[in-house]
């Protein structure tokens, strides 16, 4: 009699084995750090089969009120983060830098279908802020090619600030260009490139032009004002008013600065850190700061010819009910 292999009807193998079934489910294993960089690089080169048109969507001082500002501003340690989402978000962006500043929002990008790719990022901005599509659209312009080349052209000259010529504006497309090409970040050849010549560009305005001269930030156009406006309201010099700042930030540094080459030697800072304020003293050992907490901010603003608001707080501080409680108290 023939035997039968194990495992065979019939033969010796245990039942189990012959009617039972293994499920093995699949595994995934998380992507690594490579292979992300590597699926990003593949998509960049399925979009640049083409050519890349490059596009800017974005939102400024211009038409943008500042509360629809601040629903997209970004962080600048979170600006190639944010140009990566919009890469990965579309099939049509292959490249994208982010730059946000108090002023202005504004995603430059390259992409395989100028429509296609400002709908995307259309779409990437609106589920960011959280506005309406009307609303949304009614803030933000939209550029290409060579319009979208000299907007930015004109962004790190300092001819679209709000302080024409202030210089702080090519410092951030600087940021802008160090962020797209961090590992993160998701500026390719032609962001990159746009980017760069950019500010190569700013450079040049401002070192051959007069462009810079005069006032070049908020913080200088308002100790000019102040100064300019000092003899005719107050009937005193500028030098001889007594000013105070509320906030102790990087304006608050800015105005001291400035206040300090027009002959000040005495302000009153109104600060929520008090450390903050005193720090700034090393850095203007000319002027004598006189720190006070945020508490006294009322009696301070009564007994100064002059105050600026230079806080971060998102709230307002002063209301003109109050505002004209205190002028009523001064006569």
């Amino acid at each position: 009699m023939a035997s039968l292999a194990p495992g065979a009807p019939g033969g010796d193998a245990p039942r189990a084995l012959r009617t039972s079934r293994v499920n093995v489910a699949p595994v995934r294993m998380a992507a690594s750090p490579e292979v992300e960089v590597e699926s990003k690089e593949k998509k960049r080169r399925k979009c640049a089969s083409g050519p890349l048109n490059v596009c800017v969507v974005g939102l400024s001082h211009h038409h943008a009120s500042v509360d629809v500002r601040e629903k997209l501003a970004v962080p600048e340690h979170e600006w190639a983060e944010a140009a990566s989402a919009m890469v990965e978000g579309s099939d049509s962006v292959a490249e994208a830098a982010v730059l946000s500043t108090c002023n202005r929002f504004e995603v430059y990008f390259a992409t395989s279908s100028g429509f296609e790719g400002m709908k995307d990022v259309f779409d990437g901005l609106q589920a960011r802020s959280g506005l309406d599509p009307v609303t949304l659209r009614k803030n933000l312009f939209m550029l290409s090619g060579e319009d979208a080349v000299w907007h930015l052209l004109r962004v790190s000259a300092g001819l679209d600030s709000l302080v024409v010529g202030e210089g702080q504006i090519l410092s951030q497309v600087k940021q802008c260009y160090a962020r797209g090409m961090q590992e993160d970040g998701a500026s390719g050849k032609v962001v990159s490139r746009l980017l760069n010549t950019a500010v190569a560009s700013g450079k040049r305005v401002r070192s051959e032009t007069g462009i810079s001269k005069g006032a070049v930030s908020i913080s200088s156009a308002a100790v000019e004002f102040s100064q300019e406006r000092s003899e005719p309201d107050l009937g005193m010099p500028f030098s001889s008013a007594r000013l105070a700042i509320v906030g102790a930030g990087k304006m608050t540094r800015l105005l001291l600065i400035h206040m300090a080459t027009q002959g000040v030697t005495d302000v009153t800072v109104v600060a929520r850190t008090p450390e903050r304020a005193l720090a700034l003293q090393e850095e203007v050992p000319d002027l004598k700061l006189n720190v006070v907490p945020m508490s006294e901010m009322w009696r301070v603003l009564e007994e100064s010819d002059v105050s600026y608001m230079s806080t971060a707080s998102p709230d307002p501080l002063v209301y003109a009910n109050a505002l004209g409680g205190v002028v009523a108290r001064r006569g």
